[in-house]
């Protein structure tokens, strides 16, 4: 099957060659893994389950409350039920704070269980896991967080994360959910179990490899594209009600969907600080039910969740931006607010992060202190940039682009200290404009853009965070503009190249200054919407930039 010639240009400027290229686009799940025996501690984590199963232990699992830690707990509750071990998920509230916390450690300690499974954290718990581990209980860590020097958790049983030193694992970037996929896997082929069962949970691990932005190459390509499919076909009752729940048909589900209407109905709950129907984690119960109807009400939970979810951010952000436009030459964007909530400041970074195109973190107080959410673009490293910074703060954790921390110093001089950090790596404001802009990878003719380069496209997903939607730049004349969306937000109008016309959106650029039937370079993707079931590719306008 040959690959388009469009297709074959990206892929190329991808640095994936000619010969490479059909086996990229269409991969074979398991020849193209890496062995996961080869992980650090895994031999032990596959032992000393096996002996839980056979004692008949009871196993608690405790994972983060987003969308990775959420899935790959209900992962590990679904499979290892099935292998006849009592597995009890628990998810703590947003309000008790990430991880291990002291109020975390005493109910662990208090259930007593003979072995606990962290998911999604606990690398850097050192003392928290040395305190669990001093009561009796073995425990596992299942995390893909960076490890910090001289606080790794070493009490652990074994810790599952590919990042820490001396762990053989080729691929590093994994999601929990993923990590926690290869360790069942593992157990499974030690106990001659049916692994092929296993692909029916990758529905669970390509929600979370998309939701949690770790890079979409190599293996979490793997997961995020043969999940989509098993997704597609779910018999999962819970991700039916909640695709269902979202508008979305879940024969046609994308990474996009997935993004933009599935994660964050997972992630909305805790977002908003309610967490619990009728005593239990909702989102996590969806994930493990086998009850329709059960299933079909926390969904909708879910899904109401998330509507009092964007109401908030859009409260948040006007007060963010303010502060954000009275910072005009900051490195790092502080922003604070006294009524603000911790559920949604990730989202507040998140956004303003991709408007002012720098590092944000935004704070809000909680409980008597003050927590935070950090976003990063381009070559700062979220987690050294606090590292630099650390006086300010109590505890800090997270990877590469997000990261999360309890905030006990001044915020002018967390402010002036995380700017010094960035400039002193050699940054400057243009450098990280211009590592949060893409720039495009081909210049079209607009007669390229048809339902035949759409098909092409499809090919290459699932797109995201390291394989993001390729970027095509057009120099033609913007028509029939107008502003869209409830409050203008948006501008919508057609490019046309001579005598071709194509319609086009840009989303959150109701207030840009282009003039009707100028000439303009266009920076777009493409991509296909259907209207009354006729399809047809639209741009989606990414940048205008003026031709002067």
């Amino acid at each position: 099957m040959s690959v388009n010639p469009i297709l074959e240009k990206i892929l190329v400027g991808r640095g994936i060659p000619l010969a490479e290229q059909e086996h990229f686009l269409r991969p074979d799940f398991y020849k193209d893994q890496y062995d996961a025996s080869k992980m650090l501690g895994m031999d032990v984590v596959v032992s000393r389950l096996n002996k839980a199963i056979e004692l008949a232990e009871e196993v608690l699992i405790f994972g983060d409350y987003d969308a990775d830690g959420v899935p790959a707990t209900a992962l590990l509750v679904r499979t290892l039920s099935t292998l006849g071990m009592k597995v009890v998920p628990l998810i703590p509230s947003r309000a008790q704070g990430y991880g291990l916390t002291s109020v975390i450690v005493a109910e662990v300690i208090s259930r007593a269980p003979r072995l606990l499974i962290t998911v999604d954290n606990g690398t850097v718990a050192k003392a928290e896991i040395a305190q669990i581990a001093d009561a009796g209980i073995d425990v596992i860590v299942i995390d893909h967080h960076e490890p910090q020097v001289g606080e790794i958790a070493d009490r652990a049983l074994a810790i599952i994360n590919p990042k820490q030193e001396n762990c053989p694992y080729e691929f590093k970037e994994m999601c929990a959910c993923g990590l926690s996929w290869k360790v069942v896997e593992q157990l499974y082929v030690s106990r001659s179990e049916d692994v092929q069962q296993l692909k029916w949970e990758l529905d669970l691990v390509a929600i979370s490899t998309i939701a949690d932005m770790v890079p979409l190459v190599g293996e979490n390509r793997l997961f995020a594209r043969y999940g989509l499919h098993v997704l597609q076909k779910s018999k999962n009752v819970g991700i039916r009600a909640l695709v269902e729940s979202a508008g979305v048909q879940i024969d046609t589900v994308s990474a996009g969907d997935v993004g933009f209407k599935i994660a964050p109905r997972i992630n909305a709950p805790s977002r908003m600080h309610n967490e619990l129907v009728a005593g239990v984690n909702a989102a996590v119960q969806l994930l493990i039910t086998s009850d329709a109807r059960q299933a079909a009400q926390l969904a909708r939970h879910l899904t109401d969740q998330n509507t009092e979810r964007q109401a908030l951010v859009d409260t948040h952000l006007l007060e963010a931006e303010r502060q954000a436009s009275e910072m005009d030459d900051a490195l790092v964007l502080v922003v604070f607010h006294e009524t603000w909530s911790t559920g949604v400041i990730g989202l507040v970074a998140s956004r303003l992060m991709d408007r002012y195109k720098r590092p944000v973190i935004a704070l809000a107080p909680e409980d008597g202190v003050i927590k935070g959410s950090v976003r990063s673009v381009g070559a700062v490293h979220a987690v050294e940039m606090l590292e630099a910074s650390k006086d300010e703060l109590e505890r800090f954790g997270g990877h590469t682009k997000a990261a999360g921390l309890t905030f006990i110093g001044d915020i002018d001089q967390f402010r002036t200290k995380l700017s010094t950090y960035v400039q002193a790596q050699g940054f400057t404001l243009a450098d990280l404009r211009r590592a949060a802009e893409r720039t495009a990878e081909l210049e079209l003719n607009l007669s390229d853009v048809t339902l035949d380069l759409c098909t092409a496209l499809e090919e290459m997903e699932p797109f995201g965070i390291g394989f993001s939607r390729p970027l095509f730049e057009t120099v033609c004349t913007l028509n029939g503009l107008r502003k869209v969306g409830s409050t203008g937000q948006h501008l919508s109008g057609f490019l046309t190249e001579g005598s071709v016309r194509k319609k086009a959106i840009a989303f959150q650029q109701g207030d840009r200054d282009v003039q009707d039937g100028g000439m303009y370079r266009v920076v777009y993707t493409v991509e296909c919407e259907t209207w009354r079931d006729v399809s047809s590719p639209v741009c989606h306008i990414q940048n205008i930039i003026s031709l002067d």
